[in-house]
């Protein structure tokens, strides 16, 4: 891993969320260690640039502002990856704040790995929480446990939003796609990644979370379905993955989904039969797939929205 000019990258994608920042930026202020720049990216235009500017002449740590179009949080992802000067980056949402100690923590967990299998870890991550201390989703296994992006839920049964860094050279090399859509999830570029790298687990909270009644989380299935090439593309992904433990429930459930999004993205059924590799799955998944994408097309007329994620 090459050194850069800071230890970390703070990143922060944010669209006419000028109101939220502020929690951020005062978190950012209280960290422990010290070493690191935070970059912002906007897409919006309520006054976040004159913000960020203010704020950048009284920080004691290096404050960067780009805007750039509204065409995805992926895309302004790629951009933070490509201007990152730490070695690591930590995607700090709009709506996140860190706990004071947050990357002093993750250094130190990350130095605790060996130098000799530290080139076979892509990071560090721990937990959420909501601002009334509760955990998002449920905790890890164990204090400390490696394994990967997709064992870590497959196997180990771990939901909920986490928190964490990744090694910037990485992310680098597993950029998001840009042309699936103006939605991808970030769960496809860990998956990816977790084909190559372990993952360093941690039972500690790291950040804390209020999740945005216009936000990604709170409007899943019609983002999902108006993004259907880069959701059928994630779960066609993850039924034929390779190389790791995935139980069979796990994939039947994603080819029931690839089914789900191939017909949002009116892909013929005949195309989706050839396009996966796992044939029989994708035959008895078939009937739940359909039912998903009726329950899709009654939720979306009746505008309601369950906020289940990928």
């Amino acid at each position: 891993m090459k050194e850069q000019e800071f230890v970390f990258t703070i990143f922060t994608p944010t669209y006419n969320r000028a109101r939220l920042l502020g929690r951020a930026f005062q978190s950012l202020r209280e960290q422990t260690f010290r070493n690191f720049e935070w970059l912002v990216i906007d897409s919006g235009s309520d006054g976040t640039d004159k913000l960020v500017e203010h704020w950048a002449n009284e920080a004691n740590f290096p404050v960067s502002y780009t805007w750039q179009p509204k065409n995805g949080k992926h895309i302004a992802v790629n951009t933070g990856a490509k201007m990152a000067k730490g070695d690591f980056f930590i995607i700090l949402d709009s709506d996140d704040w860190l706990v004071p100690n947050a990357l002093e923590r993750l250094l130190f967990h990350w130095q605790a790995i060996s130098e000799l299998m530290r080139n076979g870890y892509s990071g560090v991550a721990g937990l959420c929480a909501y601002a009334s201390g509760e955990i998002v989703g449920t905790p890890f296994p164990a204090p400390i446990i490696d394994s990967n992006a997709v064992e870590i839920r497959t196997i180990y049964n771990v939901t909920g939003d986490k928190f964490g860094m990744i090694r910037t050279d990485v992310l680098r090399t597993f950029p998001f796609p840009e042309d699936l859509g103006s939605f991808v999830t970030e769960s496809l570029i860990w998956n990816r990644i977790a084909k190559v790298y372990n993952e360093r687990y941690i039972n500690e909270i790291l950040a804390y979370k209020e999740y945005q009644t216009d936000g990604l989380s709170y409007n899943s299935i019609k983002i999902r379905a108006e993004s259907s090439l880069s959701a059928r593309t994630y779960y066609k992904e993850f039924v034929d993955l390779k190389g790791l433990h995935v139980p069979l429930d796990h994939r039947m459930k994603a080819c029931a989904n690839y089914v789900r999004f191939s017909i949002h993205d009116s892909v013929p059924l005949s195309k989706q039969y050839a396009g996966i590799n796992r044939k029989a799955y994708w035959i008895f998944s078939l009937p739940l797939g359909i039912a998903m994408y009726l329950r899709d097309k009654w939720l979306l007329d009746k505008r309601i929205d369950t906020g289940v994620g990928l």
